[in-house]
C-alpha cells in the first residue's frame, strides 16, 4: 500500500480527534484505521486507537491497541496506565509467573529509550566516529588529534552498546510473539481440535497469550501464568 502524503495523514488524523472529542467513536476509529492503511503508524496513533476502542466498550481491541502503543513506547506512564485498568476489567484474572531477575534486567535496558531516541543517539554517534576518524587524521595539532581519537572512542562505545540495543528491538530478538483474545470467549484445547472432550479451559475478552507454535488454523498458546493449550488462530490478533 502506497503511503498517503504527510498533509493528507494529518488531516486525516484531525478528522479523528474531532471525532473522538464529538463522542463518535466508530469515526474516529475509521479514521485512525484509514491512516494505518496508507501506510503511517505510530505508538501515538495506536494509542488514540486504544482510548477510542476503549471509549466504544470493546476491551479486547482497547488492549491490543494499547499493546501496540506500549512496543512501540515503552516507557509511555499514560499506555501504562491504561492497560493496568484494561487487565482489572477483563474476565480471566491471571497472576504472571515471576520473571528470572536477568531477564526482567534485558527487558528493562532493552526499554530504556524510546525508538526515535535511540535513532538519534546511535546516528549521533556514527557521525562523531566520522568527524572523529576525520580530525585524528587530519588534525594539524595533538590537541586536535587528541580531541578527534577521543570523538572516535566515545562514539564506538555509543554505537556498540546503543546499537546493538537497537538492533534487537528492530528485530524482536529474544522476544516471544503474542496475542490478543478478541472473541468474548474461547475454549482451550490440550489439541488442535474441535472436540469438547479436549476442554481444559476458557479464556475471554483481552486476555494476552504466548504464541508458542502453529498448525493450520490452530495456535498453541501459553498464558502469563503458565497455562498451556490450544486455540483458534481466528480468535486472536497478534500484537
Amino acid at each position: 500500500v502506497a503511503s498517503a502524503p504527510a498533509y493528507a495523514q494529518d488531516e486525516i488524523v484531525a478528522r479523528g480527534n474531532q471525532a473522538y472529542q464529538e463522542g463518535d467513536w466508530a469515526g474516529a476509529i475509521e479514521a485512525y484505521t484509514a491512516v494505518q492503511d496508507g501506510g503511517f503508524n505510530s505508538a501515538g496513533l495506536e494509542y488514540n486507537l486504544g482510548n477510542a476502542y476503549f471509549k466504544s466498550g470493546s476491551l479486547g481491541p482497547a488492549i491490543l491497541h494499547w499493546e501496540r502503543a506500549l512496543s512501540l513506547s515503552p516507557s509511555d506512564a499514560d499506555t501504562q496506565a491504561n492497560l493496568t485498568l484494561a487487565r482489572s476489567l477483563t474476565v480471566d484474572a491471571i497472576e504472571p509467573l515471576p520473571t528470572f531477575w536477568l531477564f526482567s534486567v534485558g527487558a528493562w535496558w532493552r526499554d530504556l529509550l524510546p525508538r526515535a531516541a535511540l535513532l538519534i543517539l546511535v546516528g549521533a554517534a556514527w557521525i562523531a566516529v566520522g568527524a572523529g576518524s576525520a580530525t585524528w587524521i587530519l588534525g594539524r595539532s595533538d590537541l586536535v588529534r587528541g580531541l578527534g581519537r577521543g570523538s572516535v572512542v566515545i562514539g564506538a562505545v555509543v554505537v556498540v552498546i546503543f546499537g546493538s540495543t537497537l538492533f534487537v528491538r528492530e528485530l524482536g530478538i529474544g522476544e516471544a510473539e503474542r496475542g490478543i483474545v478478541l472473541v468474548e470467549a474461547v475454549a482451550v484445547r490440550s489439541a488442535p481440535a474441535q472436540d469438547d472432550d479436549l476442554t481444559l479451559f476458557e479464556v475471554h475478552e483481552g486476555t494476552r497469550v504466548r504464541l508458542d507454535q502453529t498448525t493450520g488454523e490452530w495456535a498453541e498458546v501459553v498464558l502469563d501464568d503458565g497455562k498451556v493449550g490450544w486455540i483458534p488462530l481466528e480468535a486472536i490478533e497478534i500484537i
